[in-house]
């Protein structure tokens, strides 16, 4: 009777099955990063268009929310309902500024009027809120920042002759324009442009 042989593993067999297992190891390491990777750029890009719409849909809100009505800035020059100028007192900014009828979470005809503006600063843009219609001296807007990462930041205003115009002036002298247009490059450098028009 022959005796019974036990088979065993070889140095250079485990040698080549630890190295198809860190091989496999590696790939399926790879994958996963550029899945993590592609998560977190998919996450991010969600969140760029879910704050660029907020931010859309809250400056239409405003600005279908305009009241005809003139306001007193900080350095004590009236202002029209509309203005492409923003009065801070002892200095002024490019972007848009307006009269609008009550607080933003509570619009109705019964509130009262409140003056707003949108800039851009430091690569974000910012909505201003001052505490009452006709601004005092010393009165400084309080600065939300409501979207960032953004190049630039443009208004166009269409005037009763049907004829867009870059600006508008700060007296109150011209009323309300029939519509306003805001163009917002982001940084990665898509362009939005968005037309609202003002209700009369």
């Amino acid at each position: 009777m022959k005796p019974r042989t036990q088979r065993a593993f070889t140095l250079i067999e485990l040698l080549v099955a630890l190295a198809i297992f860190a091989l496999l190891s590696a790939f399926a390491y790879r994958g996963l990063g550029v899945l993590l990777d592609s998560r977190e750029a998919l996450d991010r890009d969600s969140r760029k268009w879910r704050d660029l719409a907020l931010f859309v849909g809250r400056f239409e809100r405003d600005v279908q929310s305009l009241v005809d009505r003139p306001a007193l800035g900080p350095s004590g020059t009236p202002q029209g309902p509309v203005s492409s100028i923003i009065d801070l007192g002892g200095a002024t900014a490019t972007g848009l500024a307006l009269t609008r009828a009550g607080a933003s979470l509570y619009a109705n005809a019964l509130s009262a009027p409140q003056r707003i503006g949108y800039r851009l600063a430091e690569g974000r843009v910012e909505r201003l809120s001052w505490t009452g219609l006709d601004a005092g001296p010393r009165a400084v807007p309080a600065a939300t920042p409501v979207l960032g990462d953004v190049r630039a930041l443009a208004f166009r205003f269409l005037d009763r002759n049907l004829e867009w115009r870059r600006d508008w002036a700060l007296p109150a002298m011209q009323g309300a324009p029939l519509a306003v247009e805001m163009t917002v490059e982001l940084a990665g450098g898509e362009r939005i442009v968005r037309l609202v028009d003002i209700p009369r």
